[in-house]
């Protein structure tokens, strides 16, 4: 079985390699899946870097890749959720670059007919995280107006579509080469931030503003356009204290009560009823090459969406 690993940490083309590993023996409540798509996440690119080393040490090689989708190759005996054959979506707490993975069946869920292998492996992280952020920490209100930053990346076109299927009033801000696609994806106002300033044009119109840009650079624009008492998200760094509004700032982080299954079902529901749009960038082919060059765009500029290495 070949694997995509990091042999230490650095930059790409200097850790990465194949390897090959011997198959994981199959225990109780675990299923094992061939892959057939991952996705990278800017995560992944932090853990390679050595960023994460204070906060999570590794023993190297080590395979990286939280989201993938694949085939069911062998189920543990008694096992009556899935069966061999099975079409799925996985989320591994690591190990998706490579042929197979064996995880908690708990971390899997049937996909529709309709839905691509490279589709589903471009919705596990950041779908959860959408999903958790408006349905578990906000528990969001309909009746909000919500501000999304960063309304074209990857949680954040998720953000929007999910907020629209919910009733909210969507503010969005993307580059402006992204406006139609936020528009597309239910946003009701958008303004580009590479030409326009957003905190001027929406100042005190969101109830919510929910900061979901890389590295969450936007806190000032965000602060503007929050409304007094109003609640404020960031997926990565919350404002300093000094610079805060009267409201509530909360930073999104995963929990152990945030459940992947009730995500999953929702997510996978809502895009069976034709109302979610997996955002994809670029689907690049099952290699070692094509995870290094991810890595690369990733740690830069890269285009709004995910980068998915398929079969």
């Amino acid at each position: 079985m070949e694997r995509f690993a990091i042999t230490g940490y650095g930059e790409p083309q200097d850790v990465f390699e194949t390897i090959t590993a011997n198959p994981r023996e199959l225990t109780a409540g675990h299923i094992r899946v061939a892959v057939k798509a991952f996705a990278i996440n800017p995560y992944d690119v932090s853990l390679r870097s050595g960023a994460q080393q204070e906060n999570r040490s590794l023993t190297f090689p080590y395979v990286l890749g939280n989201d993938a989708a694949g085939i069911v190759t062998e189920v543990f005996a008694d096992e009556t959720d899935f069966s061999v054959g099975d079409r799925v979506v996985i989320h591994p707490i690591s190990g998706t670059y490579g042929e197979e993975v064996v995880l908690p069946n708990k971390k899997a869920a049937k996909i529709p007919d309709q839905m691509s292998f490279a589709e589903a492996a471009g919705m596990v992280t950041t779908g959860i995280t959408a999903y958790n952020l408006l349905f578990q920490l906000l528990k969001i209100d309909s009746k909000k107006t919500v501000m999304v930053l960063g309304a074209s990346g990857g949680v954040g076109s998720l953000l929007v579509q999910l907020l629209h299927q919910n009733g909210n009033l969507i503010l969005a801000s993307a580059r402006k080469e992204n406006a139609e696609k936020v528009r597309a994806f239910g946003a009701d106002e958008f303004v580009p931030y590479d030409t326009e300033n957003p905190g001027d044009v929406f100042f005190e119109q969101a109830d919510v503003v929910i900061d979901a840009t890389k590295g969450s650079k936007s806190s000032e624009t965000g602060l503007a356009i929050l409304k007094p008492g109003g609640t404020y998200v960031a997926l990565n760094d919350l404002p300093s204290e000094d610079k805060r509004k009267e409201g509530v700032y909360l930073g999104f982080a995963p929990q152990k009560d945030y459940l992947d299954h009730v995500a999953f079902d929702y997510l996978l529901q809502t895009y069976a009823a034709g109302n979610l749009v997996i955002n994809i960038a670029e689907i690049l082919p099952f290699q070692l090459s094509s995870v290094m060059e991810a890595h690369e765009k990733i740690a830069g500029h890269p285009t709004a969406g995910k980068i998915v290495i398929a079969k």
